[in-house]
């Protein structure tokens, strides 16, 4: 039997491997670069905080054409 696709053991079971990717990923840059931990992390969180507001509003009109798109072919005003 599958699981619930709202069931939050299922949707976030991706999360720990994330964060030890994640880790990982910022102990090896440290230790590269010779800068402490928490300073990249810092770094990668400003760096990523700024990628976000930068992409967000593409990724809302992309969002959006794909129900537009979504909404026609349902009406029958597009076929694929």
């Amino acid at each position: 039997m599958s699981p619930h696709p709202l069931d939050p053991r299922w949707m976030l079971g991706w999360a720990p491997a994330a964060g030890t990717g994640l880790r990982s990923g910022l102990r090896a840059i440290a230790h590269h670069t010779g800068m402490p931990v928490v300073l990249v992390a810092a770094v990668a969180l400003v760096l990523s905080w700024r990628f976000l507001r930068r992409t967000l509003p593409m990724a809302i009109e992309v969002a959006f054409a794909v129900g537009l798109l979504l909404v026609a072919t349902r009406f029958g005003w597009l076929k694929w």
